[in-house]
């Protein structure tokens, strides 16, 4: 071991309590760099594999590859898994059929095999099964048909003639892959004679994956390459291997942001620890350059001391990170398995670069907080620093006359506390910095994330359980199977006519009126069978971020009648709020004129300029007990044969796990964050009052007993804490203010004082002010007051 090793061993140990406290400190601050590391890429792992289970767990897709050549592209090492379908060609649709496909004209027909329908098919399945022979059907959901197509037969034109086949299942038309699979059916011999098919794969390695796809295209000599290659973007743009160049700034940006808030605060804290024991040795360092050592030997010393500091702290931030990290991601795995959130599955992610990464950064952080201190110690003269003199402050004037507090001060030791105070300006005005700064960063952050991510209710009760909308269908006579459910409390249905007024009457924003149509049951129970005028609330964001609540229609006088044109006046028998969760539902967002379907019809001979036909039906049902919502909104599905179900408690409980998945990643982050500036404080007031130990015991020396010297210390230590809570708290409301009214116009926030995050501050400052004075009052009461004397 060399002479420079064994003295940072020995100064280490002998401050001891000075060396823990640092290690504790370098500990949170590594424990938040590995975390935020780790977590990200587990994170991103993890979303991305979820994204990437929609498609099978497929990157890619290139269609139309000769079939002599798919073998040879799925046999690459580059691929990982493949699958293979068949190109049955384009079909068209015949018009008596009712069915149109709005993405083309001619779709695409394609044969899987029972591998590939289950790996790419089935987790896409809305309604139904997976086709078993050639004869059966999947077809997409955003069809436009005028009643369900599950358990039909449908003609296709096709390249082989025609064909019938019986469609068995319907599945999500929105997917990643759409334009490779839309219609699909089972494979046959005419598949296997196809001249192309459709390669599906995953490769080994993410990086250079689109060039490497590219290559494959090529080699299969497929063309043209741009539109025969299709991406699951989402799930690449996760990972950052996304087309969107933005979206790949967005997340190195976000990356390097984060790195460069927690380096800041990282490096302040280890620059005061380092800079604290410089100066505490300077006369070390001046008897160590009188008896030869060299700048640059000091330096190492210096440098030294820190790596030997945050090595230990590396270690205990890798255990308590990952401990962590583990612990919080089965916490929310529990969450989402609840909330019934089957695709969602967080794992713990441990690649190398976030490991090492993190390492090495924290090594960067150290070696740049240690060049200042180490620059300094390197500058000691042997001379000035055996005098002593670089350790006697520079005081100004105005610093040495007595300012109104210390004026103020009762006694003795309370004018004292104030004259120390006003003549630690340096350090002072540093510790106000740091800890300002952090106090800004938890109330700011902190109450901006609180309003952000609070669950949003909906202003009247609870709302709709269980809805659906049916497009291109106008029969609501299902509502007597729904509303015999035993499960079922209410159930209404809806459709939604627009009508031109001739004449808007007062109040009115606009002379387009829409048409609540209602079944005879509804219009009875809900509205005594009298056309009603369903008024609406609506709540606006004004520009200071306020909300605002307005009516649709005027809430006084409202029109006797409505005037549709010269020859028609519609009257209006009554209005009413739709103040209740299924009135609320039925007024949709701009409210409007409540009629029966009979009415409706009567109503829609010739007008076909003034009103647009119905073109769907909305079914909403609340529900007796909201346990049983899936098995409920599954028989909903089942008797209506519906594509979609929205169920609102399901969607409620994915929202409430992800809202608080957020904020457990959102607030650990800032707790580690304000946990690295407060231990920065807390190291900052613990090292000087190590400093001043030779102060203190001159004191004492003079007859000032332990406890006036901790009421000296504690009244300059609480005026600091209390100076910086006001202006932390003034600066973070200012903050989150600042920050709600930039997004509060778009999602609805309104501001409110931060006083929970503040008192949660005040709080914790009271506990280290007490901390400190229980720690001084028994340094000074056990310090032996003949050795600091006999060392100033």
């Amino acid at each position: 071991m060399g002479i420079i090793n064994r003295i940072t061993k020995r100064t280490l140990q002998g401050e001891m309590s000075r060396t823990l406290l640092t290690i504790f400190s370098m500990a949170i601050a590594a424990t938040l760099v590995v975390a935020t590391l780790v977590g990200f890429t587990s994170g991103q792992d993890s979303l991305y594999h979820a994204e990437l289970k929609k498609t099978g767990g497929m990157q890619f897709v290139i269609r139309d590859v000769p079939r002599q050549k798919a073998a040879k592209l799925r046999q690459n090492a580059a691929v990982e898994k493949s699958l293979v379908f068949a190109n049955l060609g384009r079909f068209t649709l015949s018009k008596a059929q009712g069915v149109t496909d709005p993405t083309t004209k001619t779709p695409e027909l394609v044969a899987m095999d029972q591998t590939a329908l289950t790996q790419l098919a089935k987790p896409l399945l809305v309604s139904g099964r997976v086709p078993r022979n050639h004869t059966e059907l999947i077809v997409p959901t955003d069809l436009a048909t005028k009643k369900s197509l599950l358990g039909r037969s449908l003609t296709l034109q096709t390249v082989h003639g025609e064909q019938r086949f019986t469609v068995v299942g319907t599945m999500y038309g929105y997917q990643q892959f759409a334009r490779a699979y839309r219609w699909i059916t089972a494979n046959s011999t005419r598949s296997a004679a196809t001249p192309t098919v459709h390669v599906s794969g995953s490769l080994t390695y993410i990086k250079r994956l689109r060039s490497q796809v590219a290559a494959l295209a090529d080699q299969a000599g497929v063309k043209p390459r741009q539109t025969n290659i299709i991406y699951n973007e989402n799930a690449l743009a996760i990972i950052g291997a996304g087309a969107d160049l933005i979206n790949k700034a967005a997340l190195t940006g976000f990356l390097a942001l984060v790195l460069a808030v927690i380096g800041l605060a990282a490096g302040i804290m280890i620059y005061t620890s380092i800079n604290l024991g410089v100066r505490a040795r300077i006369r070390r360092y001046g008897l160590l350059r009188s008896l030869g050592a060299t700048p640059q030997q000091i330096r190492q010393l210096v440098y030294r001391e820190g790596i030997a500091l945050i090595l230990p702290a590396l270690a205990i931030g890798y255990l308590a990170a990952l401990t962590g990290l583990a612990g919080v991601m089965a916490f929310l795995n529990r969450r989402f398995a609840t909330a019934g959130m089957t695709d969602m599955h967080l794992v713990l992610s441990l690649h190398p670069w976030p490991l090492l990464g993190s390492a090495l950064f924290m090594l960067l952080i150290t070696f740049l907080a240690s060049a200042r201190p180490a620059a300094r110690a390197a500058r000691v003269a042997p001379l000035a620093a055996v005098r002593d003199n670089l350790t006697a402050p520079h005081l100004r004037a105005r610093q040495l006359r007595p300012s109104m507090w210390q004026r103020l001060m009762p006694t003795p030791w309370g004018q004292l506390a104030a004259k120390n105070y006003r003549r630690n300006s340096g350090t002072r005005w540093t510790m106000i910095t740091a800890l300002t700064v952090s106090i800004v960063i938890f109330i700011g952050f902190t109450s901006f994330i609180r309003t952000a991510l609070q669950s949003t209710t909906i202003t009247y009760g609870t709302g709709i359980d269980v809805s659906t909308t049916l497009v291109n269908r106008t029969d609501t006579a299902p509502l007597q199977q729904l509303a015999a459910l035993k499960n079922v409390k209410e159930a209404a249905a809806v459709q939604v006519s627009t009508i031109q007024l001739a004449k808007r009457p007062q109040g009115f924003s606009d002379v387009y009126l829409d048409l609540l149509v209602v079944p005879p049951a509804v219009f009875a129970r809900y509205f005594d069978n009298q056309r009603t005028l369903l008024n609406r609330a609506v709540t606006t964001v004004s520009a200071s971020g306020q909300h605002q609540e307005s009516w649709v229609f005027p809430q006084t006088d409202p029109p006797s009648s409505l005037i549709i044109d010269r020859h028609t006046t519609l009257p209006v028998a009554q209005m009413i709020k739709a103040n209740t969760p299924m009135l609320h539902a039925i007024a949709s967002d701009r409210g409007g004129l409540v009629i029966s379907q009979a009415q409706y019809a009567r109503l829609r001979k010739g007008r076909s300029k003034t009103m647009t036909p119905v073109s769907e039906t909305v079914f909403m049902l609340r529900l007796r007990d909201l346990k049983k919502h899936r098995s409920t909104a599954a028989q909903v599905q089942e008797i209506l044969s519906a594509p979609y179900i929205y169920d609102r408690i399901a969607e409620n409980q994915t929202n409430d796990s992800f809202i608080l998945a957020a904020q457990v990643i959102v607030y650990s982050f800032l707790a580690l964050l304000s946990l690295v500036s407060l231990a920065n404080i807390i190291d900052h007031i613990f090292a000087n009052l190590l400093q001043r130990r030779g102060e203190l015991a001159m004191l004492q020396s003079i007859g000032t007993t332990p406890d006036q010297v901790t009421r000296m210390l504690g009244l300059e230590h609480g005026r600091l804490l209390l100076i910086s809570l006001f202006w932390g708290s003034v600066l973070g409301a200012a903050l989150s203010y600042a920050l709600q009214r930039q997004i509060g116009s778009i999602y609805e926030l309104t501001f409110v004082p931060p006083w929970s995050e503040i008192a949660a501050v005040a709080l914790v400052l009271l506990t280290v002010w007490l901390v400190f004075a229980g720690v001084s009052y028994r340094l000074v009461r056990k310090q032996n007051i003949d050795h600091w004397l006999r060392l100033m």
